[in-house]
């Protein structure tokens, strides 16, 4: 046992000793001797770097260790006319960066070290150019030269030219920014280049700058263009990516004057623990934009006490927002993810355009919801207009609170926001949380909207108008408390938008979800209005519509606004167990017109046009359909009713109508009505359908008790000489003992057999003893005329062990 602690003894001190002396290096700045460079300290925590070797304008160093110590600092000394200080590390260690970097006059800043960079707490730069830190083997220049930290016994050929490109080697070392605050001067270049890149409680900041931050795999060239805010990083010749992780309330900036542009550029790409990606513009030119690539996924996820993780560009003054660009297989913006462009000042909001190869996802969380939208704010009669939003995807999905929105809270118009789907839309569930007073209950539905609101009540409304909506899919449903809405909210007097919505297979409103009030919440399609402006047109063109379990479809006016206009054309139209369509008003009437082949209302399931108020008229229907139906105890119905005034028009246009009919007045059955305030009030019904009665065709049949004397017999003996004669064809008597009535036959000729002879198949049988005997038929042939011809063949008498039932001959 003492031998074992001996020997256990002597390998701590060992990785202890090993552990100090990795520290020793790593806390250091050491020139590799490859080149001219020096460096001098006095207390191995503040380094100064001279000398290295100049060309043009262009100073390169060579490193063999390269860290920054806690609090340290490391300074380059170089000359006012030098523009890129270009530093390799060639010793096989990390680079720590837990200090300042420092240069003279307005260099831009190049270090490479292909076995990794970490900055901590501490790190920061005082530099007056651009940085870009990678984990590249090398610098690619111009004409052709490499400045390697992979190959530094070759002397290098050094150049005049301009970097044009940085190479990866057999493998990509990552890049850690640990609780760090890096930040270059306006107008300039923070670049980070590695395979794995980790950016964690840290702040990046560029004012009106450029950040680039890219994961890629080994092998890869990223190529490097000067631009005027510095460098732009180029990922055409990369083939693979790796993974980049911004969390832990980490913040990467671009606000300034014009709102710098952001890039991110990786395989899986996570923003989480209430991150943030922002560029605002606070100048008068134009934004500039937000640009996330990542070739597997994007994820936006998590939220803190004060803020959630969000994307954001956003535009403060008389310039525009910059636009926000999403490339990916997969995005997924869940747990109070936000991506947002907006605009407070006159300059235009940005577009948000996602193009996801598979899906976008957009869920909530408990007590958050999370959301892609563009807004417009500003009051100013001169306010900017919101951005738009398209997604180009497979299948969308929006759960438990997740929302694609568009809204206007001023004189700027909403944006539009467009769907394509090609194969689904699907939008389930709400979240329901206390308001800010503590007890009004405030839901969040899942699923897109387009709003125009008024946010501070005690503010001028606004006028703006609300963007429209547009879908594009194959299946879209909406369940659970969802809702696919376009409304003018809170006396708002800016008209609403409007909706549309394409889906070549099937539209499925169902269901509702319950809030914490325990009240239900329908799922619901709408475009309604709440105050002085117009609620939006609602219009949907589908193969199949179904509307059920208290699912709704709306475009109702409940201000003194016009209600819109419902459109529906779909070959099935099915409203099932108080499905709703409905164009009710408080205001102006809103009309609903239905197009479809088969209209079919069941338990409780309605159309309704009506109004309430003084002096405010019914809405009008308008249906074109082949069958309409309805169960007449089931209390489904059509109104265009007026509490108060005139009942609308109902215009129905049908080849048969079942289990509905024109009423005066609403009844417990299913009813057709356009009510008024009195019967002079009344509104028209006219119910078009062709002068044949569908229900000629249908045979009523007798109510009179079957006497089971005069029944058939279900089976005659053979060879009884037993008679069954049939006369003429079509239809069947009332009882056995009468004729077939005369209204009942549909009159056909007679096919005439010739006299030539049926040969059929088989050995000969033979002959009965009983002559002429009719007997039934056991086959059929077609004959030259294409006529059916029944045939038998005699049959010999077998004897049964059983009597048979003696048919009846009368």
């Amino acid at each position: 046992m003492r031998k074992r602690s001996h020997y256990f003894c002597i390998a701590s001190l060992v990785s202890l000793c090993f552990f100090v002396k990795t520290d020793l290096i790593q806390a250091q700045v050491t020139s590799d001797g490859t080149l001219s460079t020096q460096v001098t300290t006095t207390d191995n925590l503040d380094f100064t770097i001279t000398n290295g070797n100049k060309v043009g304008s262009n100073l390169f160093h060579s490193f063999r260790v390269f860290s920054v110590p806690t609090g340290g600092s490391a300074s380059f000394a170089n000359d006012l006319d030098v523009k890129n200080i270009i530093n390799r590390v060639t010793g096989g260690s990390i680079s720590n960066i837990d200090g300042q970097i420092k240069t003279n006059g307005s260099a831009n800043l190049f270090l490479i070290n292909p076995n990794g960079i970490v900055f901590g707490p501490n790190a920061s730069l005082n530099i007056n150019g651009s940085f870009v830190a990678s984990t590249a083997n090398s610098i690619n220049f111009a004409d052709g030269t490499q400045f390697s930290a992979t190959n530094p016994e070759t002397p290098p050929l050094l150049t005049v030219n301009l970097p044009i490109g940085l190479q990866f080697g057999q493998a990509a070392q990552p890049i850690q920014v640990e609780g760090s605050n890096l930040r270059v001067l306006p107008g300039q270049t923070l670049a980070i280049l590695g395979g794995d890149v980790s950016v964690k409680g840290s702040r990046l900041f560029a004012p009106a700058g450029r950040i680039d931050i890219g994961s890629v795999a080994p092998n890869s060239l990223v190529n490097l263009t000067p631009i005027v805010e510095g460098w732009a990083l180029g990922y055409d010749g990369v083939q693979n990516f790796q993974d980049m992780q911004i969390s832990q309330a980490a913040k990467i900036l671009t606000d300034g004057k014009s709102g710098g542009t952001i890039q991110l550029h990786g395989r899986n790409v996570a923003i989480t623990g209430a991150s943030l990606v922002r560029g605002v513009n606070l100048g008068e030119k134009p934004g500039q934009s937000l640009i996330v690539k990542a070739s597997e996924s994007l994820e936006i996820s998590g939220f803190s006490q004060d803020s959630t993780s969000q994307l954001i560009t956003l535009a403060l003054g008389n310039g525009s927002a910059g636009d926000i660009i999403i490339a990916t297989k997969r995005l997924i913006v869940r747990d109070g993810g936000l991506i947002e462009t907006s605009t407070i000042g006159s300059g235009s909001g940005g577009d948000l355009a996602v193009d996801a190869s598979e899906s976008v996802e957009v869920v909530g969380g408990v007590g958050s919801f999370s959301s892609l939208s563009v807004r417009t704010i500003s009051l100013d009669k001169n306010a900017g207009d919101a951005g738009t939003v398209h997604i180009s995807t497979k299948n969308l999905i929006l759960r438990d609170g997740g929302q694609i929105s568009t809204s206007t809270l001023g004189a700027g118009n909403g944006g539009t926001v467009k769907i394509d789907a090609s194969e689904s839309v699907e939008a389930s569930g709400l979240i329901s949380v206390v308001g800010n007073d503590l007890i009004n209950t405030i839901n969040f539905p899942s699923g897109l909207v387009s709003e125009t609101r008024n946010s501070r009540p005690f503010f001028t409304a606004p006028t703006g108008k609300g963007g429209d909506i547009i879908i594009n899919t194959q299946r879209l449903i909406v369940k659970d408390g969802a809702s696919i809405s376009v409304a003018a909210v809170n006396g708002s007097r800016g008209q609403a938008g409007t909706l549309d919505i394409n889906a070549s297979d099937f539209v499925s409103v169902s269901g509702s979800a319950i809030d914490r009030n325990n009240q239900p919440v329908p799922s619901t399609l709408l475009a309604r209005s709440e105050g002085p402006g117009s609620a939006g047109d609602l219009r949907i063109n589908t193969e199949k519509l179904t509307v059920q379990n208290g699912a709704e479809i709306n475009a109702n006016s409940q201000g003194s606004g016009r209600a819109g206009n419902l459109n529906i054309t779909a070959d099935k139209l099915l409203l099932d167990n108080q499905g709703k369509l409905t164009a009710n008003t408080t205001g102006g009437q809103g009309n609903i017109n239905l197009d479809s082949g088969t209209l079919i209302l069941r338990r409780g399931s309605s159309i309704t046009t009506n109004a309430t108020g003084n002096n405010v008229t019914g809405g009008n229907i308008n249906i074109d359909t082949d069958n309409l139906v309805a169960v007449p105890q089931e209390n489904s119905d059509i109104t265009a009713n007026s509490q108060d005034f005139r009942g609308g028009n109902v215009t129905i246009n049908a080849q048969a109508i079942f289990g509905t009919q024109f009423r005066q007045q609403s009844t417990p059955l299913s009813d057709i009505t356009a009510t008024g305030a009195n019967s002079q009030l009344n509104g028209n019904v006219q119910i078009n359908i062709p002068d044949v009665d569908p229900s000629s065709g249908l045979v009523e049949l007798s109510n009179i008790p079957i006497d089971r004397t005069q029944q058939i017999a279900q089976a005659c003996p053979a060879d009884q000489g037993n008679k069954f004669i049939i006369t003429g064809r079509g239809g069947l008597p009332y009882l056995p003992n009468e004729a077939l009535r005369t209204q009942n036959t549909v009159p056909l000729p007679w096919v005439r057999l010739d006299h030539r002879q049926v040969t059929t198949r088989g050995e000969s049988l033979p002959k009965s003893s009983i002559p002429n005997q009719i007997v039934e038929a056991t086959g059929w042939v077609v004959n030259k005329s294409g006529e059916v011809v029944l045939v038998a063949a005699n049959t010999t008498p077998v004897s049964s062990w059983s009597t048979p039932a003696v048919c009846a001959r009368r």
